[in-house]
């Protein structure tokens, strides 16, 4: 006979429930950043890192519970990080937006790193525009001269294209 034993605390079932963890997770970080916003003005910052950290975070959980079906959350997780990042170099190298390139950079190294982890390649695809497109503006906003701009979106779409070319057989329509 086999007797099962009774706990008042159902078991939590994170394959089945992972939606509703985003959502509590990611309605406490917005919570957090609105409170510090409004009520805790000297602490806006430290706000919208908590914001952007719960929302990474339960991302990236959701998407190592059950890599093959939630592929996808890889990109709100990372993404959510990669943001962070970008304010931590904000606040770093200051807010004069003479400075701001260095966050697009920053968000551009993000997209790099999250297409690499990309198993599904028109996710990838995808990405790889977005970290074209990223460092293209980010070189524009870059305080040197125009020939060393131009040297370096030259540099940034001959990768571009070599990446491409690499990858062909992966390309949508090209057999």
């Amino acid at each position: 006979m086999n007797h099962r034993r009774r706990t008042g605390i159902a078991k939590f079932n994170a394959q089945k429930l992972w939606w509703q963890v985003v959502i509590v997770v990611g309605l406490v970080g917005v919570a957090a950043m609105v409170i510090t916003d409004q009520w805790l003005p000297a602490y806006r910052l430290a706000g919208s890192f908590l914001m952007l950290g719960l929302i990474g975070a339960v991302f990236c959980w959701a998407y190592a519970i059950n890599r093959e079906r939630q592929w996808w959350a890889i990109i709100p997780g990372l993404g959510a990080f990669t943001l962070l990042a970008a304010l931590l170099a904000d606040a770093l190298v200051g807010t004069d937006p003479a400075n701001d390139w260095v966050s697009v950079l920053v968000i551009g190294i993000g997209a790099v790193i999250i297409a690499a982890l990309l198993k599904h390649w028109n996710a990838r695809y995808v990405l790889v525009i977005v970290v074209v497109i990223t460092f293209f503006v980010g070189i524009l906003m870059m305080p040197v001269t125009p020939l060393v701009k131009g040297i370096l979106i030259a540099a940034e779409l001959l990768l571009a294209a070599y990446y491409f070319w690499r990858n062909r057989k992966a390309l949508p329509g090209v057999g």
